[in-house]
C-alpha cells in the first residue's frame, strides 16, 4: 500500500512577531512537495502598548511582510527564490501604493493582486501570501488581465468578451507549457460589482472552453482591478496529472460551469464555498456570518470525504468576507477551532467588496492534501 503523503506545520525558530499559537491557523505548511505560507501582514506586538500593532507606510509594511515570509521558510527545503505562487492583497490605500510595494517585493515572480476593501489588521495595506516549491504536475499561471502584447485593453467595455479572452489567453499561455485548458484544475476569478447582473451571461464561453469536466472555481467581487479598465482577472492552475471532478450534489451542479472539487495528483482543489445549499439552493443563515461559517466548512468536510479525504488534510485556505460580516468575522475562528484538525491549514482572510450571492457574508477557497 503507498505511504499516505505527509502533512507538516512549519514551526520556525525565529518569528518575534507575534505569538501564532493564538490563531486557527497555521504560518506554514509543507505538503506535496511544496511550502505553503500563510497570509502575512506588517502586524507585530508592540512592548509600549502591548498590542498588536501595523505601523508604516505601503513600501515599509511589504517589507516587513516578506521578512516574516522568509523566516517561515527558513528551514525548510524550499528557499524564498523558488517561489511558484505570489498574491499580494492590497486595500485601495495599498494600491496607491503598488509602486512601492512592488519594489519592496524579492523576487522577479509576477504576483496576483487582490483589491481588498480592508484587511483583518485596521491599519494594514498590504498582505502577501505565497508557495515556494511546485507539487509534482502542478503549472501555476498567474493573473491574467485583458491586455494585448501591445498594453491595450482588449474588449473595451464588454464584459463577457473579456472574460472569454482571458480564457483563450490561459489556453495560449497553456499550449506553450503542453497543456490545455481541459487540463485546468482551478480557477479565481475576480470582477467588479458593476458586472455582477452580466455574470450568467458568461456561462456559454465557460461552458465551452471548460467543460466538460469543470474546474473548481472562485469568484469574488472587488472594487478595483490592477488595470483600470479591465472588468475581469483570472488566475489559473493546471496539471499534468489525470483530473477527476469529485462527485458531489451531482445534480445541483449539473447547470453549473463549475466543479465542487477537483482530485489531480496529491491535491484536492476546493471551489469556493458559500451558504448556498446546493439540496435547497437557498441560503444559509442570510445574516449571520458565524452560522455560515459552520455551514461552509461542513460543506468542505463533506467534499473531503467524497473525495476520499478529510478535512484534517487542508493545507490551504483563504476567506473572502463581505462588508455586512466583516464586523463579526472574528466570530469564524472559534469555527475553526472546532472543524479543522491540527496542524491547521494555513490561511489568508480579506474583506472583499462582494461576493457573487447577495447574501452571502463568507466565502471559503481550499486546497486539501490527498491520501
Amino acid at each position: 500500500m503507498p505511504a499516505t503523503p505527509p502533512l507538516v506545520e512549519i514551526q520556525p525558530a525565529r518569528y518575534p512577531w507575534l505569538d501564532p499559537s493564538r490563531y486557527s491557523f497555521s504560518l506554514g505548511v509543507e505538503a506535496a512537495g511544496a511550502a505553503w505560507v500563510a497570509g502575512q501582514t506588517a502586524a507585530a506586538h508592540d512592548p509600549q502598548t502591548g498590542k498588536i500593532e501595523v505601523a508604516g507606510d505601503g513600501g515599509q509594511q511589504a517589507r516587513l511582510c516578506w521578512d516574516k515570509v522568509h523566516a517561515v521558510l527558513a528551514g525548510t527545503g524550499h528557499p524564498a527564490d523558488d517561489l511558484v505562487e505570489v498574491v499580494e492583497y492590497l486595500t485601495p490605500d495599498g494600491l496607491a501604493q503598488r509602486a512601492d510595494i512592488e519594489a519592496a517585493r524579492p523576487t522577479n515572480r509576477l504576483a496576483s493582486i487582490v483589491v481588498a476593501e480592508a484587511l483583518v489588521r485596521p491599519s494594514a495595506v498590504v498582505e502577501v501570501e505565497v508557495t515556494a516549491g511546485s507539487p509534482h504536475g502542478l503549472v501555476r499561471i498567474p493573473q491574467i488581465l485583458p491586455v494585448d502584447d501591445h498594453g491595450d485593453i482588449v474588449a473595451r467595455g464588454d464584459f463577457v468578451g473579456q472574460c472569454r479572452w482571458v480564457l483563450e489567453e490561459a489556453e495560449r499561455r497553456l499550449v506553450a507549457l503542453g497543456l490545455r485548458l481541459s487540463d485546468v484544475v482551478k480557477t479565481v476569478q475576480q470582477t467588479t460589482p458593476a458586472t455582477r447582473s452580466q455574470y450568467r451571461d458568461t456561462a456559454e464561453d465557460r461552458r465551452a472552453l471548460l467543460g466538460p469536466a469543470f474546474p473548481a472555481s472562485t469568484g469574488i467581487l472587488v472594487s478595483a482591478l490592477p488595470h483600470p479598465d479591465a472588468l475581469v482577472a483570472l488566475d489559473v492552475w493546471a496539471s499534468s496529472n489525470p483530473k477527476q471532478p469529485v462527485p458531489y450534489a451531482e445534480s445541483a451542479y449539473e447547470s453549473l460551469t463549475f466543479s465542487p472539487a477537483v482530485a489531480a495528483g496529491d491535491l484536492l482543489f476546493i471551489s469556493g464555498t458559500t451558504a448556498w445549499d446546493p439540496s435547497s439552493g437557498q441560503t444559509v443563515a442570510p445574516d449571520d456570518i458565524e452560522g455560515q461559517a459552520e455551514f461552509v466548512y461542513d460543506q468542505i468536510d463533506r467534499i473531503c470525504r467524497a473525495a476520499g479525504t478529510s478535512i484534517d488534510r487542508l493545507i490551504k485556505t483563504v476567506e473572502f468576507v463581505t462588508p455586512a460580516g466583516a464586523d463579526r468575522y472574528r466570530s469564524v475562528g472559534p469555527v475553526r477551532e472546532r472543524r479543522l484538525g491540527r496542524p491547521f491549514p494555513v490561511s489568508s482572510g480579506v474583506i472583499v467588496a462582494g461576493l457573487l450571492g447577495r447574501s452571502w457574508q463568507i466565502e471559503v477557497e481550499a486546497v486539501a492534501l490527498l491520501g
